[in-house]
C-alpha cells in the first residue's frame, strides 16, 4: 500500500504540475495578447471580417488568426469559453487587427445588422488608390469598385441631376467625383461597392453648394472643369492659404492659352501600382517627353478630367480663385510646403534658381 500510495502521489504531483504549466502557458499567451493589443498602433486600418453561417468556433478562430486579426486562435477560443454567455453571430463585422480580444468577442457576438461599415477617403487619392485601400479593408471588391468608378460604362450606373449638369464627358469615369471624407454605411448582403460610390457622389453634390455652382457658371465654366483644376491644386498645394493662389495660376494660364505644366498630371499619366504618385526626377522622366493626354506640359488646356479626389478646400479654391496675375510658382523647398509665385517668366526663372529648382 505504501508503494501504491507513493505512485499515486507521484501521479498526482505530475498532474498538478501539468495543470500549473498549462495555466502558466495560458496566462503568458493571454498577457502577451493583452499587451500587444494595448500597444497596437492607433493607425491600424479596420477591416471587415465575415463569419459564414454554420462556421464552428474553431474555424472562426483559425480564420481570425490567418487574417492577422488575432495572434492566437487558442487564446481566442479559451476567452470565448470563459464568456459562456457570448455566442458568435454570422455576418460581416468591422474589426481592427490587434484590438482587445474581449472587445473583439463583444463585436462578433453582436448582431451585425446593428454595426455599420466605417471607412475614410483621403484627399488627393486617385480611384485606384481608393479601390486598393477599401479592398484591403474588405469594404468593397476592388475589381467591382474600379468597374463602377474607372469606366464610362460603370459611371453610367449613377444617374442624377448633379452628374448630368456637371459637364462630365460621357467617356470619363468618376475620378474627382468621389468626395474624400469619413463615412459609415449599412452593410449589404453582397458587395458594398455601389453603395460606397453612391454615398461619396451624394456627399460631393451636397458640398458643392448652389452658391458655388452659380459662381462657376458666372465665370463661364462648368463643374467638371472646376473639379479638374481642384484635383491638380490638391496635388500641388500643401499650405491651405496658398490653394486659391495656385488655382488662380492655373486658371490664368488657361485663359492665356499657356500650358498648365503641372507635374501631378504627368505623374497621373505614368503611374503604376503601388507607386501612384512617382517622383519623376528619380525615375528620370522628362515631363515634356511623355505622350499622354494628361501631360499638361505638351498639351494645352485642361486634361480630360480630374486626377484625384480633391477636398473641399481645393474645390473652393478652384471655385473662388485669388484675384492675381500670377502665372508661375515654384516650391521653396524649405520644409514649409510654401511656394514662390511670379507673374513673368524672368521672375519665375530667378525663383527657380533661388530655391534650388534649377
Amino acid at each position: 500500500m505504501g508503494v501504491l500510495g507513493n505512485i499515486v502521489r507521484v501521479i498526482l504531483a505530475i498532474a498538478m504540475g501539468a495543470v500549473v504549466i498549462a495555466a502558466g502557458v495560458f496566462i503568458f499567451f493571454a498577457l502577451s495578447q493583452t499587451l500587444k493589443s494595448a500597444g497596437a498602433p492607433e493607425d491600424r486600418q479596420p477591416v471587415v471580417f465575415t463569419i459564414e453561417p454554420g462556421e464552428s468556433v474553431s474555424q472562426i478562430a483559425d480564420k481570425l488568426q490567418s487574417e492577422g486579426i488575432i495572434d492566437s486562435s487558442l487564446i481566442f477560443k479559451a476567452k470565448l469559453k470563459l464568456r459562456s454567455g457570448d455566442t458568435l453571430k454570422a455576418g460581416k463585422f468591422q474589426v481592427t487587427p490587434g484590438m482587445d480580444m474581449d472587445q473583439l468577442i463583444t463585436v462578433l457576438s453582436t448582431a451585425p445588422v446593428d454595426i455599420g461599415l466605417k471607412f475614410t477617403i483621403i484627399e488627393g487619392q486617385r480611384v485606384e488608390e481608393v479601390a486598393e485601400k477599401l479592398n484591403a479593408q474588405n469594404v468593397v471588391s476592388q475589381s467591382r469598385f474600379l468597374e463602377l468608378t474607372n469606366t464610362p460604362e460603370g459611371a453610367a450606373t449613377f444617374q442624377d441631376d448633379f452628374l448630368a449638369e456637371s459637364g462630365r464627358p460621357a467617356d470619363q469615369g468618376l475620378e474627382g467625383y468621389l468626395f474624400p471624407d469619413t463615412y459609415e454605411i449599412k452593410q449589404g448582403d453582397g458587395d458594398n461597392s455601389e453603395a460606397v460610390v453612391m454615398i461619396m457622389l451624394k456627399t460631393l453634390e451636397d458640398r458643392f453648394t448652389p452658391e458655388m455652382r452659380t459662381a462657376v457658371t458666372e465665370r463661364g465654366r462648368n463643374i467638371h472643369q472646376t473639379l479638374t483644376i481642384a484635383s491638380i491644386v490638391q496635388r500641388e498645394g500643401v499650405v491651405k492659404e496658398e490653394l486659391p493662389i495656385i488655382a488662380a495660376v492655373f486658371w490664368n494660364r488657361l485663359d492665356q492659352g499657356i500650358a498648365l505644366g503641372a507635374d501631378p498630371t504627368t505623374q497621373y499619366a505614368v503611374a503604376k501600382s503601388p507607386d501612384w504618385w512617382p517622383n519623376l526626377d528619380r525615375l528620370g522622366i522628362v515631363p515634356n517627353t511623355v505622350d499622354h493626354p494628361y501631360n499638361t506640359y505638351v498639351i494645352a488646356g485642361l486634361p480630360p478630367g480630374p486626377i484625384c479626389s480633391p477636398g473641399l478646400d481645393a474645390i473652393e479654391a478652384a471655385v473662388y480663385p485669388a484675384e492675381t496675375d500670377y502665372l508661375y510658382f515654384v516650391a521653396k523647398n524649405d520644409g514649409t510646403g510654401e511656394h514662390a509665385f511670379a507673374t513673368t517668366r524672368e521672375e519665375h526663372d530667378r525663383n527657380s534658381v533661388i530655391y534650388g529648382n534649377r
